[in-house]
Order: C-alpha cells, then sequence, then structure tokens
C-alpha cells in the first residue's frame, strides 16, 4: 500500500491532491501511511460523508464512510470553493430566525410554525438574522452614532465595522437595527444565499445523489464531482488507480477533465468501458472554445421569476460592499457552468490498453526461450499458483456452472505439465495442469506439446491456466485429440499474501471461443470489396459433459471489431453490447436525430461494411457476462 501512495505522489502535479476513501475500520493505518509519505505537513482534511446503508441492530449504526485527503504540497495546493444552499434551521442557516414585511414596517422573530415549516412564512416577507456592529480594539471608528433619534456609543476597547460615512450608508439602506443599547446589522438570507462545505457532507446519500450500484465498491458520483471541482479545473489531468465501476472517468469526462483509470482485474474495466460510451454528457459553454476545455467554463449571473441566484456567478452582500458603496463580489460556483441544452454530448475517444499481452509468448517467438514461465524464481510461482488453485478449487462456467478440482499435486517430473488433479462430477477423470507465464501469453507450440504430452501420461483433460492466450493457440484448442480448456486466472493473484481465496473466490473461469463469421460485404464505390463480420455467440466447452455450449450471440453483454489487427494490439473500430439496456438512455437523448435501425445496430450482431487493412487479419474480441476478455483472429478464407 505505502509503494501505491508513493507511486501517486510522484505522479502529481505540484499543485494536486490526493483523496483515499475508507471506512473507519482502517482509517488510521490509511493515515498513518499518507502522513509517512505526503509528510503530515501536507495533510488537509478528513471528510465525512454520509452512505446509504449502515444499520446495527446492537450498537451506533456506521453510516458514514471517510476521505482522507493530502496535498503534495499544502502551500501549493490548487482548492475552489464549493458551496451549499442554505436551508432554514440547517447547518449554514440556522440563525436565520427573523423575518421583515415588504415594506420594512415589521420586524419579528419566526413562529415556531414558521421555523418547523418554512413554507408558512409569508411570500413577501424577508428572512433575516442580525449581527454586531461593534469589533474588538480601538483603531477604528469609535464616534457615537445617532440612529432613529437615540445615540449609540461602541462598547468599551471596541470600534465600528465602518467609517462614519459608512454607517451613513448603512442606515440609507435600512440595514441598523436597534436592540435596546446595542446597535445591530442587518443580514437578509437573500444576501448570499450560500455557504461553504465544511469536511462533513451530509448531502451525499439523499435521493437526488443516490443511484443503483453497479459495481460492489462504487463510489457515489456526488462524491467524486465534489472532490473534483474542489482540487482541479476544465482540462486538467485525473487519475484513478483503482477503477472500480468508472466513475471517476465519468464524472471527469462531464466535467472536461482529461482522466487516466485502471485496474487489476477485467470485470470493472469492461463495465467502465459502457457506461463510458452509453452515456450522454452536458455540453458547457466554454470562454474560449478554441482550447477546448482548458480555456474554462462560461458562468453567469441568473435570477429565477421569484428573484432568486440560480446561475453560476451569485453576489455576495456584505457590510462592506454597502458601507462602500460598492458592486458586491461575484463568487463562482463551479457546479453551476452555462449549459447549451441544445446539444447532446457524448463521449470524446479514449483507448483501453493492457500490459499483459505485450510479453513474450510461451513458444518458438524467442530461439532462447525456455519450456517453462518466465520468471526470476519460477518455482516460486508455480507453487503459488497451485497453492491458489488448491484453495480456490472451484472453476466457473457460464450459467452459474462450477466444476470441482480436487487433490491437486504438482508434477517434478514432466518437461511441459506442471501439476495435475482429480474432476469428481459423476467419475473420476485425471486432470494435466499448465500454468501460463507471469507476464506473457501461452502460445500455440507449447499447447501442442503439453497435449502430446497429457496424451502420452494418460490424462482425460488437459487445462491450461493462464492471464492470456495467444489468438492462434486459443483456435487450436477445439481442433485438439485431447480435450483442452483454456482457464482464464484474474490477475487479482499478484496481490499474492492479500489475495482472498476460498471456494467463492472468482478466481478461474472457463471462458469460452467467439463463433465469428468473416464474409463478403460487396464493394465500395471504388471497387475495393468490402467486408463485415458476423457474431454467431460464444463456445464453452464442458469439462463436466465433455460437450460444447453455446451463448447466443444476442445474450452476449459486448463485442468490439478490429479491423486491421496487426497480432500485438487489439484496436477497437467498431463496438457493439447486444445484451444490456445501457443504450435505453442515449437512445432516448438522441432519438430525434437517430434512425431506430441505428440503435437495432449497436445492440447487434452484425458489423458494419469495411475494407481490410494492409495486414489482412481482423480480430474479434467478446466480453463475456463474467468480465473475460476473448479473442478470435479471421482471415479471409478461414471459413471456406
Amino acid at each position: 500500500m505505502r509503494s501505491d501512495y508513493a507511486l501517486a505522489r510522484e505522479l502529481l502535479a505540484e499543485t494536486g491532491s490526493v483523496f483515499v476513501q475508507i471506512s473507519d475500520d482502517n482509517l488510521h493505518h490509511v493515515r498513518e501511511v499518507l502522513d509517512e509519505v505526503f509528510g503530515a505537513e501536507n495533510f488537509c482534511s478528513i471528510i465525512s460523508f454520509n452512505k446509504t446503508s449502515g444499520f446495527s441492530p446492537k450498537l451506533l449504526s456506521n453510516v458514514a464512510d471517510y476521505l482522507i485527503w493530502y496535498a503534495k504540497d499544502i502551500k501549493n495546493v490548487k482548492y475552489q470553493q464549493i458551496y451549499l444552499q442554505k436551508e432554514l434551521g440547517e447547518e449554514g442557516a440556522t440563525q436565520y430566525t427573523y423575518v421583515e414585511s415588504a415594506d420594512r414596517s415589521l420586524f419579528r422573530s419566526m413562529t415556531a410554525d414558521e421555523q418547523s415549516d418554512p413554507r408558512k412564512i409569508p411570500r413577501d416577507y424577508r428572512i433575516l438574522t442580525h449581527g454586531d456592529m461593534s469589533a474588538q480594539g480601538t483603531s477604528g471608528n469609535t464616534e457615537p452614532f445617532e440612529f432613529n433619534g437615540k445615540v449609540f456609543r461602541v462598547p468599551a476597547n471596541c470600534h465600528w465595522k465602518t467609517t462614519p460615512a459608512g454607517m451613513l450608508r448603512l442606515a440609507e439602506n435600512n440595514r441598523l437595527l436597534a436592540m435596546g443599547n446595542s446597535l445591530r446589522y442587518k443580514r437578509y438570507l437573500s444576501d448570499f444565499p450560500l455557504f461553504p462545505v465544511s469536511n462533513i457532507w451530509t448531502d451525499m446519500g439523499t435521493s437526488g445523489f443516490a443511484a443503483k450500484k453497479l459495481y460492489t465498491v462504487q463510489t457515489n458520483p456526488a462524491v467524486v464531482q465534489r472532490c473534483m471541482l474542489m482540487t482541479t479545473e476544465p482540462g486538467d489531468l485525473v487519475l484513478d488507480i483503482t477503477c472500480g465501476s468508472g466513475t471517476t472517468a465519468l464524472v471527469a469526462e462531464n466535467w472536461g477533465r482529461r482522466w487516466i483509470t485502471c485496474d487489476t482485474s477485467r470485470v470493472p474495466i469492461a463495465l467502465a468501458r459502457q457506461r463510458l460510451l452509453t452515456s450522454t454528457f452536458s455540453w458547457y459553454k466554454l470562454k474560449e472554445p478554441v482550447k477546448g476545455p482548458s480555456g474554462g467554463f462560461v458562468y453567469e449571473r441568473k435570477r429565477n421569476n421569484r428573484g432568486e441566484e440560480v446561475g453560476g456567478l451569485i453576489p455576495r452582500i456584505t457590510l462592506k460592499s454597502i458601507a462602500h458603496d460598492e458592486d458586491p463580489r461575484l463568487e463562482t460556483i463551479s457546479e453551476r457552468a452555462e449549459v447549451n441544452d441544445k446539444i447532446t454530448r457524448v463521449c470524446g475517444p479514449f483507448t483501453v490498453e493492457a500490459t499483459i499481452q505485450a510479453a513474450m509468448n510461451m513458444e518458438e517467438d524467442s530461439s532462447n526461450s525456455s519450456p517453462q514461465p518466465t520468471t526470476d524464481s519460477p518455482r516460486a510461482y508455480l507453487d503459488r499458483m497451485i497453492e491458489v488453485l488448491r484453495q480456490s478449487k472451484t472453476l466457473n462456467l457460464p450459467g452459474n456452472i462450477t466444476v470441482e478440482l480436487e487433490t491437486v499435486s504438482p508434477l517434478a517430473d514432466r518437461e511441459y505439465l506442471h501439476a495435475e488433479g482429480v474432476a469428481r462430477n459423476g467419475t473420476e477423470k485425471r486432470i494435466a495442469i499448465v500454468f501460463g507465464p507471469e507476464d506473457g501469453a501461452i502460445g500455440s507450440e507449447y499447447v501442442f506439446n503439453a497435449q502430446t504430452e497429457a496424451l502420452r501420461q494418460g490424462y482425460s483433460q488437459l487445462f491450461l491456466f493462464g492471464f492470456a492466450i495467444d489468438a492462434n493457440a486459443r483456435g487450436m484448442l477445439a481442433k485438439l485429440k485431447l480435450p483442452t480448456i483454456y482457464i482464464a486466472v484474474t490477475p487479482d493473484v499478484v496481490m499474492s499474501d492479500l489475495l482472498k481465496t476460498s471456494r467463492s473466490s472468482e478466481i478461474f473461469s472457463i471462458t469460452g471461443l467467439p463463433d465469428v463469421r468473416l464474409e463478403a460485404a460487396g464493394k465500395n464505390k471504388d471497387g475495393t470489396p468490402l467486408h463485415r463480420v458476423v457474431i454467431k455467440g460464444l463456445d464453452i466447452f464442458r469439462p463436466d459433459t465433455m460437450e460444447t455450449d453455446e451463448v447466443k450471440a444476442e445474450n452476449l453483454p459486448c463485442w468490439m471489431l478490429d479491423t486491421n489487427y496487426n497480432g500485438m494490439a487489439f484496436f477497437a473500430s467498431q463496438v457493439f453490447f447486444p445484451k444490456t439496456s445501457a443504450w435505453d438512455n442515449l437512445q432516448k437523448s438522441l432519438k430525434g436525430q437517430f434512425a431506430e435501425n441505428v440503435w437495432e445496430h449497436l445492440a447487434g450482431t452484425v458489423s458494419e461494411p469495411f475494407t481490410l487493412g494492409d495486414k489482412r487479419r481482423i480480430a474479434v474480441k467478446v466480453i463475456d457476462e463474467r468480465g473475460n476478455e476473448l479473442m478470435t483472429v479471421k482471415t479471409p478464407g478461414d471459413d471456406n
């Protein structure tokens, strides 16, 4: 954990901040680590905010989570004040207990009914409080002041808060109030109907902000938004090192911030990608359109039909501004940037990148390659993987189907096989096991050699456990004589001792192979041949029945097409979401601009026609319901 925070500190700009969300279980430990990494002098605040659950039947309910906020350099940290609306009787407005008639002839305290229900206050009455007109010290104006036929003097060792001329202007504007022998200043609720947010955020669990969670540890978008508006400006770069459901990326995209988000698991990456592609965003008016968001948003002063300030610029009327006959200072309310409602914005371009596929395969790509996985400690890696498999035991198939693997033991005298196990599901089957490399993909030559060795040793099946598998190797599995299954391993296993392994852990999952057809689709205007891809579904081998099940194409959460696959990096040029209602909101927003057949296509199973690139090869990547990424590669004529 310390290394993660140390890396975050190195990546931060000099004006940057870091926020860590944590429950009260480990709050004190995380604070200690952050003090060590960032320095206690750069601690900004601990922010508590209410969550939507946490009921305890015995003790106090835990209804709060916490944000620990540190700056890289607190002297230079970027900070923009966030304001909340004043509500009578609540934080920021508890002292406003008086009302005044429209003609200012009546000043009185609110009744009990009015305090409990402000709607009972007459509509033309103004809500106000009062404050002392004197301040400590004798260096200012101490002259007696006559008001309404009575002379008022400042208390001993005090002075008036403004000059004699300022006192007269306050009186002329009906801002003074006599209460006994004391002269008071009238402060109306409408003078500035907002108050600065503190480190206690009580509005995060309200119906206006709460939303159904798409991911187990999903952060409330309102929390992320407030942190972002408080410490960044449009065009700034935001990094989230724990992607989750992609909330940070979604909020950053909406507010004109650049963003990077990452995760060790494919599930959150797939979910974040879907949310971004199927969401709509506000179109903010820009100060300098040529510069884009980095030029800043436009803020304007606006009032509704009741005269209330509702725009992004709010005047702050103060004693000083009235006394000096000055225009009130305008405060910028960052979340009220001007929006062009006539334009619906969708997500801008972004890329999804990974590091695992780029590593060397376990095959002939290197003349010096070893049959064992490349690592500083091959035996330690294999022992680790065998132990994880022993603890987990459960292999997951789509449709909540599981296979139990028992008596896993290492093989020390085999060239390509690493372990063996027994699968009991009606009958007992001896299983040969291979573990792919820590930092690469399983290659086709290694697969062939491993199944040949497994056949000679009399195994019933071969299980390939890996973080990635080469597309060619994946395609040859169905053609092997020995039933061979690729089982995806979540990258979470790199957490070593921090990894929780149990029967319910989804560390391993049996994945399928996309069933894809590449076909001719006529010709372009210039005579260039066109092609299209039709996805039929996902074939998944069932080791318990030795049969192949099919997930129909219309039930796939997502599939993507790279029309010119270079064999190394996958670049999605077309993306589809057959099994999702996520397009619904986007469809409603853009319904007037796109025909129904457009939405059918986006949720469809047939690609747009395209021309083949110079690689003469396409790749189709499918994301299954568990977030596994499954890829197949096709060239013209493969299906013939």
